[in-house]
């Protein structure tokens, strides 16, 4: 685990020693609290001692997502307790469940546009973020990659969901409302966590604006000619300041959209990549499907790459096509 997160963590232990000193004075209690004090203690001795982060039976590194999501932790999973492990497990189909709620629903109609798309995991929980906002006569389509795995990935996707949902009404240009989640992310998080991200806000009369932050190209169809829509600014969460620029356009019925993560374009097979330019011929040679057998022509083709090998990040693809 890098220095800096490491001092984040201390200032974050020292904060809640604080919290717990007071919260057991003001309960008049004491067991609970004198034995989370002492957990949280013991964690600050062993970053004092340069030993935090290091399983206490095998010596070997924690996994560095279960430490960020609870920074008491001394034992990696292979030493846990079988108790420990189910509960774990228990967590993780929980979180698996939750983050399942808040992918766009399959039967999802919005006025203009016909879109299609496929969430794949990795593991358990995902760090891609897709979805897919309607408000008023305007549709938003996002997709995000948050940098990293796991538990810690999917936490800061669940953030970024809460945060466009909740900001997205306030009719922000697309520019400030990505400005803002850019921001509100720089400030609640550590600072070597970050996400890609594309958004684009469709009108129902065609007219598109797309803000790239750090994401792969989307690609267009318009009047059989492909298109690529490039990053127009940093990936969020980086700097606090950071400014985005937007790409506008007109769409006509049958243009078609395809957005996707690097776990698509980024999939090995023998050290081949399977690459950019094979997905945008895929997608010419099929852009007159509707977006749900686009979306499964990609998929196919993909999995017909890798003969049956597992995929080894979060892939994400969505296909959108004007009505």
């Amino acid at each position: 685990m890098e220095q800096f997160e490491i001092n984040r963590i201390r200032t974050q232990l020292i904060n809640r020693r604080d919290r717990l000193n007071r919260a057991a004075v003001d309960q008049k209690t004491g067991i609970h609290y004198l034995t989370l004090l002492k957990e949280v203690d013991a964690a600050l001795e062993r970053i004092d001692s340069g030993t935090y982060g290091i399983c206490e039976v095998c010596h070997d590194p924690i996994e560095e997502d279960r430490l960020i999501v609870n920074p008491l932790l001394c034992f990696c999973i292979d030493h846990l307790s079988d108790q420990q492990k189910r509960s774990l497990e228990e967590d993780l189909d929980l979180a698996q469940k939750i983050q399942k709620t808040m992918l766009p629903a399959r039967n999802l109609e919005t006025e203009g546009w016909d879109f299609n798309y496929h969430y794949e995991p990795a593991g358990a929980v995902s760090g891609d973020y897709c979805d897919v906002i309607s408000e008023g006569p305007n549709t938003y389509f996002i997709l995000g990659d948050v940098s990293g795995k796991g538990i810690a990935a999917s936490m800061l996707m669940s953030q970024m969901h809460a945060l466009f949902h909740s900001l997205i009404p306030l009719n922000l240009g697309i520019n400030r409302l990505v400005g803002q989640i850019n921001r509100l992310m720089c400030e609640s998080n550590p600072s070597s966590h970050y996400a890609t991200l594309l958004c684009i806000k469709a009108e129902l009369s065609g007219r598109i604006e797309v803000c790239n932050a750090g994401h792969l190209p989307a690609l267009l169809i318009k009047k059989n000619e492909q298109l690529k829509l490039d990053s127009t600014g940093i990936p969020v969460g980086l700097f606090c300041d950071a400014d985005y620029s937007v790409n506008s356009l007109s769409v006509e019925k049958g243009d078609t959209f395809l957005l996707y993560t690097d776990g698509l374009t980024e999939t090995f097979f023998d050290e081949e990549e399977y690459g950019v330019s094979r997905l945008s011929k895929v997608f010419f040679d099929n852009h007159k499907l509707s977006s749900r057998e686009l979306t499964k022509v990609i998929l196919n083709d993909v999995n017909k790459f890798i003969a049956g090998k597992s995929k080894k990040d979060d892939m994400t693809i969505m296909t959108v096509k004007k009505l």
